[in-house]
């Protein structure tokens, strides 16, 4: 693999030669086999994390991040996962995870500094994977034992809500511990849903399905168990069938959860630092422990997931599928770069120098040429993502007048806003009516841009409307680099 690739966690040749095709010609399968004897005893070290959730972002970046720290070594190393498969149709993973013995391949492609970067590498962390539909018991001594420390989570925005089976399901272990081992250590529960202050969200929950039960369980729940928020920024992608034939062929083996990411990657957790560290011991370039994680959540908020969920209708609308042909199309590209640069950036609170440079390494990780970020994916919940990412930015935007006023001196009346196009665009692919814009939709000025920039749409076409919406070019010094 090149031009860059990291060998180290690859089985060793004669490993390979042993096992790399079977005398059908077909791949083996990947086991433990394989595992690098140059890397950390597996074996030896402790189940000291509960995982509810085995798809890819948590194996990219938490179950990495915790394989990572294992392979440093230095003091205490964070141990091993055990994965709760929480739902029917994600049970064939945690089959897979039983039949690799915990393992799976990590593959790293992208752009860092503009150059392409790739490598590989075995993970480790994972000790055992179980089904809650049929293992709950055991799931419940898993969470009972004192060594477990760690209890993570990433059931999808739509599980995480009281009615949903997850609440209630760490609701009963958290009694299993309370039962059977009361007087164990404080356990760390930290949720990695894309929801805001999931933390308190989840703690919420769990008490209030708790309220039932014993003042005694109520009161441990409030001493023994540490809710932390967190924030997780990976982008991880399904490879492809010829894309995967061709690395599992470089790879010398099949791998059912052969999991394809960027090189970028951040796990923000909101907690003590000192106190997590004493039992959590990841922290790293790309894990960070923090009292206050508020400005890695609004960074990521505002200047990538508030792009995508802009870009999308207008996307979809104009026949493109996927991120990476969206920023090198000639007018969404552009109209990335001015929404980001012109309109998103000063309508936030992040320091503008920091809020620039976070800008265009969003772009270039939109650039990715190895990742098929589809917007069909990402359109998921498009109502729900647009009340949260976007209108924020509108109500600060024509409320300054920062946006509105300059746009609105065009002889034709039309704001040339982005914001605005964005909002118009939503509106025709959801079908929704300009009210479901709640406040933003009372500020007339934005209400006339986009029921304008509707009318644009329908009348000339997505781009046509794009045509106008980022014309003229940007200054020359300004907005993104060349």
């Amino acid at each position: 693999m090149s031009p860059e690739c990291d060998h180290r966690n690859w089985p060793s040749p004669q490993v390979l030669k042993v096992f790399q095709v079977s005398l059908s010609g077909v791949l083996s399968p990947l086991t433990a086999a394989l595992w690098p004897r140059n890397a950390y005893a597996r074996d030896q070290l402790p189940e000291r994390v509960l995982q509810f959730g085995s798809g890819m972002l948590l194996r990219a970046l938490c179950v990495a991040a915790v394989d990572s720290a294992n392979r440093i070594g230095a003091g205490t190393r964070p141990g091993r996962i055990v994965v709760v498969q929480s739902t029917g149709e994600g049970a064939p993973r945690a089959h897979a995870l039983n039949a690799q013995d915990g393992l799976f391949t990590l593959v790293e492609r992208g752009l860092s500094g503009g150059e392409p970067l790739e490598r590989a590498g075995l993970i480790g962390a994972i000790s055992r994977a179980l089904t809650a539909d049929t293992q709950w018991d055991a799931v419940r001594d898993v969470a009972a034992r004192p060594e477990i420390r760690v209890i993570i989570s990433n059931v999808s925005e739509a599980g995480f809500r009281i009615d949903a089976p997850f609440p209630g399901r760490l609701t009963d272990a958290l009694h299993a511990r309370f039962t059977q081992s009361p007087d164990a250590p404080p356990v760390f529960v930290i949720p990695t849903e894309l929801v805001p202050d999931n933390g308190p969200r989840l703690k919420a929950m769990v008490l209030e399905l708790a309220g039932g039960g014993s003042q005694a369980f109520q009161e441990w729940l409030k001493a023994r168990v540490r809710f932390c928020s967190s924030l997780v920024d990976r982008i991880v992608t399904m490879p492809a069938d010829k894309p995967r034939e061709s690395l599992e062929a470089t790879l010398g083996y099949r791998d059912a959860l052969l999991t394809v990411t960027e090189p970028y990657a951040l796990w923000a957790i909101e907690a003590d630092p000192a106190e997590l560290r004493a039992v959590l011991p990841i922290e790293s370039a790309t894990v960070v422990f923090a009292p206050d994680i508020a400005f890695y959540r609004e960074r990521k908020l505002r200047l990538l997931n508030a792009v995508h969920t802009a870009t999308t209708p207008l996307a979809l609308l104009a026949g493109v599928r996927t991120v990476r042909e969206a920023i090198a199309h000639p007018l969404l590209g552009e109209f990335q770069k001015r929404l980001l640069f012109d309109e998103i950036i000063p309508a936030t609170n992040i320091p503008g120098d920091q809020a620039r440079a976070f800008a265009h390494q969003v772009l270039e990780r939109f650039a990715n040429p190895w990742l098929e970020h589809e917007y069909r994916v990402i359109a998921t919940n498009q109502e729900e993502k647009f009340r949260i990412r976007v209108l924020p930015l509108i109500l600060a935007s024509f409320r300054t007048r920062a946006v509105a006023e300059p746009a609105l001196q065009r002889t034709d009346k039309t704001s040339a806003s982005a914001l605005s196009l964005a909002a118009a665009a939503h509106l025709t692919f959801t079908q929704a009516r300009l009210e479901s814009l709640g406040e933003a939709a009372r500020i007339p000025e934005f209400a006339a841009a986009t029921t304008t920039w509707m009318t644009v749409l329908k009348r000339d076409g997505v781009n046509a409307a794009l045509q106008t919406g980022v014309v003229p070019p940007l200054p020359k010094g300004e907005g993104v680099r060349g």
